[in-house]
Parts: structure tokens; sequence; C-alpha cells
């Protein structure tokens, strides 16, 4: 699975109905998973997405709110959907951040529209910037969204991650700024927790608390090996093998590296002797990734967050 390539719009898709039409955007965030607006697909089904590897039938789509009133104006909040379609482990993926982007911060969208210069369905991308919260919502300005970009992903060109996704324009007939999904409903959406608002005002140096979950799947994800789902299953035999028999972990699954190693993360810290679980999961991951800086990041989150070593039996 290739997390990262130097074109941000390769994980981008352009959706189309049973006979062709052009319905909108999307983006894969992996290798079977493709996220877009609801009101894209929404009784649209079958669907075909249109990809950087080519096209292909989604297999399933869930929606949310999974319908909506027949007088509503905009479809519901979160308005998202995930289309589910063959994995392939060299598809091109979008990586979701770690943090809400903040009002003023400068976000770039990446779809498909039918109004560039070039005919028929072409890559298009738009410059936003984030003014603040709009209802459920998230509202953008200064940059045009044209029809065809909902379902598109925002990134955040520092860290070029998923911070939100293309809602739609204020107005099909001038179509300066609108509004995005933000990345707590869409983390939601995928079964992860949303992440905490950032505290206002400046900081009292409170003590530092112990690390969570997700902290320690963002090191995890910086591990190359870890991108592969059969090298993270062998990740958790070798966890479980430095445990007692009753006391080993069972994480659910998951075919996105991100989401998995959250679930590794979280059931070695629910495990009834967190410390040495931790102190499994590290030693392991030393055994598979060697030197890489993140697992010396680790050793020193593990000493930090238990004040153990690690488990050298793992």
């Amino acid at each position: 699975m290739v997390n990262r390539t130097g074109d941000p719009h390769e994980p981008a898709v352009w959706l189309a109905d049973g006979t062709g039409n052009f319905l909108g955007s999307g983006f894969y965030l992996g290798p079977d998973v493709v996220v877009t607006c609801a009101h894209v697909v929404h009784g649209r089904w079958p669907v075909t997405v249109h990809g950087a590897l080519g096209a292909e039938q989604a297999r399933s789509v869930e929606l949310w709110p999974a319908d909506r009133s027949p007088d509503a104006a905009y479809y519901p909040a979160p308005d998202l959907a995930v289309l589910r379609t063959a994995g392939r482990a060299d598809r091109p993926v979008a990586v979701l951040g770690a943090a809400e982007a903040p009002a003023g911060t400068q976000l770039s969208a990446h779809g498909f529209t039918t109004v560039t210069a070039t005919d028929g369905v072409q890559p298009d991308s738009a410059r936003l910037t984030v003014v603040g919260p709009s209802g459920e919502f998230v509202r953008l300005a200064s940059g045009w969204i044209r029809k065809g970009l909902s379902g598109s992903m925002l990134l955040d060109p520092g860290s070029g991650r998923v911070v939100g996704v293309v809602k739609g324009t204020e107005d099909d007939g001038d179509p300066v700024g609108g509004w995005m999904t933000p990345l707590g409903p869409l983390r939601q959406v995928l079964g992860l927790p949303a992440e905490p608002s950032a505290p206002a005002g400046p900081p009292v140096a409170p003590p530092r608390p112990p690390a969570g979950r997700q902290e320690w799947a963002d090191l995890l994800e910086r591990i190359p090996v870890l991108d592969d789902e059969r090298v993270r299953h062998d990740l958790v035999r070798r966890i479980n093998e430095a445990l007692p028999p009753d006391g080993g972990i069972r994480p659910r699954a998951d075919s996105i590296a991100l989401l998995h190693l959250e679930q590794i993360a979280g059931a070695c810290l629910d495990n009834r002797d967190p410390g040495k679980a931790l102190g499994a999961l590290v030693a392991a991951v030393r055994r598979l990734a060697g030197g890489h800086q993140a697992v010396r990041e680790l050793t020193v989150l593990l000493d930090a967050s238990s004040g153990g070593g690690c488990d050298d039996a793992a």
C-alpha cells in the first residue's frame, strides 16, 4: 500500500452511476476503502469508482446518515459515505491528519470536475481557507468549489494529510467558498475516536498525561514495514507470545494501516498488564524494524508511559 506519493492527487477518484453519469469525487483511504459525500451516491447504486489504477464497481456503500428528508435543502451532517472495493496492495491512498485545521488554514482540495479547459471528467483542484464553524459543518472561503468537487479530500499542505471532505459550494451559480465535513466526524465514521479540542489560552504546563492509542499509532505508522497487513498480524502474534496464555491481546483487524495500528495499541493499553503488553509491543517492533528512528521514539514513549523497559522475549 502506498501511503503517500509525490502527487497528492493520486488517491483521488471520480464516481459514476450505473449508466456512466458523473456523480462527483472521492478518495481512497485504504486499499479497499473509498470516502465521499453521502449526497454524491445517495440513491445512485450501482456506483463505479474511477481511480489511478483504473475503474471498478463498488461492492458496498454505507451512508451517514442513511437517508435525508425529502424537503431538506442539504444532506444532513456528517454527509459522508464509505464505499468498499476490491483491495489492492499497490493502491495509492491518502492518510488521515491528527488534528483539525484551525481557522485561517489554507487547504487544497483534490478531486474531479467536468468544467476544466479539457473535455470530459478531468482532475481538478482548489485552494480554500478555513473560516470556522457553520452549523454542523465548517465554512470554507477564498476559493472556488466547482460542481463535481463534492466528496474531494482536503489536504493540509504542510503535512499532506486529510483534514476534511468537501461538502459542496454555497451557491451553484457563484461557487466561491462553501463547506467541508471536518476531521472529527470522518474519524468517527471510520470507527476512530474524535480528536480532543485544543485547550483555550496559553498552556499551563500540566504533567504529561499517559500516551493514548493515537500517539502510539502515529509512531507505529511511521515504520514502513507495518504498512503490510501481514506484518501487523505477525506483530500481534509476537506480542502474544510474550504475554501469559490468558493475557494476550485480540485487536480488531483492519486493512487500513492506521486503524489497525490504533486497534493494536488500544488492546495493549487496555490489557490487564498494560506495561508488559506495551513492552512486548516495542520489543516486537524492534525485532521487525531494527534501528528505525520511530522505534527509538517508541522506547522513549514506553519509558514515559510506564517507566518500564522492553520485554526482549517478544
